[in-house]
């Protein structure tokens, strides 16, 4: 998010330093909850709570953040649900003055026209992130052991964002998704687990009505993290941590746990989420098997390797292949790495693809692909022929390309080795690179170039 976005028709949306509006109405709605305690701990303090949660509200307005107010209702009906009957008429007359104060605050600063936004035209933020969290199952079935923290972003823009499309994202707007995207099945079943054994700890029963607080608290920071990825700033984790610590001091004196019966519910209840979402994901049909270090795309083994130099393809190199993929033979399937180390061990018989100057380059790591490697094509390779451990001989399986109009300055090195062929029309960028992973000569446009010097002084248009 960038700074524009903390204004809404002008007026700047509250953040508290916290670099993101959304963040600051999930601590808000957290702590609108928050204020009831004191009116358990004290009758007396009900007055105070309504105070604070006027206030409270008033800055919730002033964030005009949608998810923050969805969160403060999910919080606030846990404790109508569960709170004490019957309701005192003078606390229940407070609660409404209170709530229409929060009203007329939002309408004199126009955050009405905010909320109501997506109901009567088309809102993008909130069809972009239906785009988004529609992939997330696919995500998950098509990365077993997780697509690794911090990647769920990245992952979705290369391999499941439509290709005509362009927004960018650091993770999928939902800290829920995001984190069950970049986990493996093991954590998700684990992460399930975890919210569940929360809200199964914190249920409320004749002579603990207080749990509800707590309860209503986790509910309004759970509600919140599902429509923005606010989780991952620790300071919206403090009051929640201190409500269950109080929760387990209370059991723990008390010695009145769940019964084992219903953790077992949990953990059934979280095998059953688990499979939801593998099925689901499955339906999606993508062919793609992913993780951190390496992606394949098709069925079966890899027939080819792409060692990806981002720098040299673009950064959207990803959808370029997507759409031409279908080009390519039949039950076709690359495997995509951004660095050689991330090779696999064996990858005999396979053709490897390398472009520019990826990550993990080394001559040792080269020399061993170059041995066991059915073909090595390196498209307009960014380093010199001696630093990959080549010379005029042992390159048999070896092919080299660049643009007829390239103005690299490794390619006279190359040319000496009489291993480059030519890219017709093109220069340091070929638009048409997914060719070379499909199996038909790639670079031939103008044929093999002579080697030595002279070649090169045609090369400029």
């Amino acid at each position: 998010m960038d700074g524009a976005e903390f204004f809404f028709e002008g007026v700047r949306r509250l953040d508290w330093g916290l670099g993101n509006p959304n963040k600051t109405a999930a601590m808000i709605a957290e702590g609108m909850v928050a204020v009831w305690a004191l009116a358990y701990v004290r009758q007396r303090l009900f007055w105070f709570s309504a105070f604070l949660f006027t206030a409270l509200g008033c800055c919730l307005v002033q964030t005009f953040s949608r998810g923050g107010l969805v969160a403060c209702c999910a919080g606030l009906a846990v404790l109508a649900v569960f709170a004490p009957r019957p309701w005192p008429r003078q606390n229940m007359l407070t609660v409404v003055l209170s709530a229409t104060m929060i009203a007329a605050y939002a309408v004199s600063v126009d955050a009405h026209r905010r909320y109501t936004q997506g109901f009567f035209e088309e809102d993008r933020s909130v069809t972009n992130r239906i785009v988004l969290w529609q992939a997330a199952p696919a995500m998950m079935a098509d990365a077993p052991w997780g697509w690794g923290i911090g990647n769920a972003g990245r992952a979705y823009m290369r391999w499941y964002q439509p290709v005509d499309r362009c927004e960018r994202y650091r993770t999928l707007v939902n800290s829920h998704l995001t984190w069950l995207v970049e986990l493996g099945w093991p954590l998700r079943f684990l992460y399930l687990c975890g919210w569940m054994a929360i809200f199964l700890l914190c249920g409320a029963k004749a002579g603990s009505q207080w749990r509800t607080v707590p309860c209503g608290i986790w509910a309004a920071f759970a509600t919140a993290s599902s429509f923005s990825s606010v989780a991952e700033s620790p300071w919206l984790w403090v009051v929640p941590m201190a409500a269950l610590l109080a929760v387990f001091a209370s059991r723990a004196r008390s010695g009145q746990w769940p019964p084992f019966g219903n953790w077992l519910r949990v953990a059934a209840l979280s095998v059953l989420f688990c499979v939801s979402l593998w099925a689901a994901g499955r339906l999606e049909g993508s062919r793609i098997n992913g993780g951190r270090d390496r992606v394949v795309m098709g069925s079966g083994t890899p027939m080819v390797w792409l060692v990806a130099d981002e720098e040299s393809l673009g950064e959207t190199f990803a959808k370029t292949l997507r759409k031409n993929l279908s080009a390519c033979v039949v039950g076709f399937s690359v495997g995509i790495v951004t660095s050689l180390d991330q090779l696999p061990r064996d990858v005999s018989g396979t053709r490897v693809v390398l472009t520019g100057a990826p990550a993990g380059f080394s001559a040792e790591r080269m020399g061993k692909v170059v041995a066991v490697a059915s073909r090595l094509v390196l498209l307009a390779p960014a380093f010199f022929p001696q630093e990959a451990g080549f010379g005029a001989d042992g390159m048999e399986n070896v092919e080299v390309v660049f643009g007829e109009f390239s103005q690299s300055p490794f390619l006279p090195a190359w040319e000496k080795t009489g291993r480059v062929h030519c890219a017709a029309a093109t220069g340091d960028y070929f638009p048409d690179w997914p060719e070379a992973l499909c199996g038909r000569r790639f670079g031939d446009g103008c044929g093999l170039r002579p080697s030595g010097r002279g070649a090169s002084a045609g090369m400029k248009p």
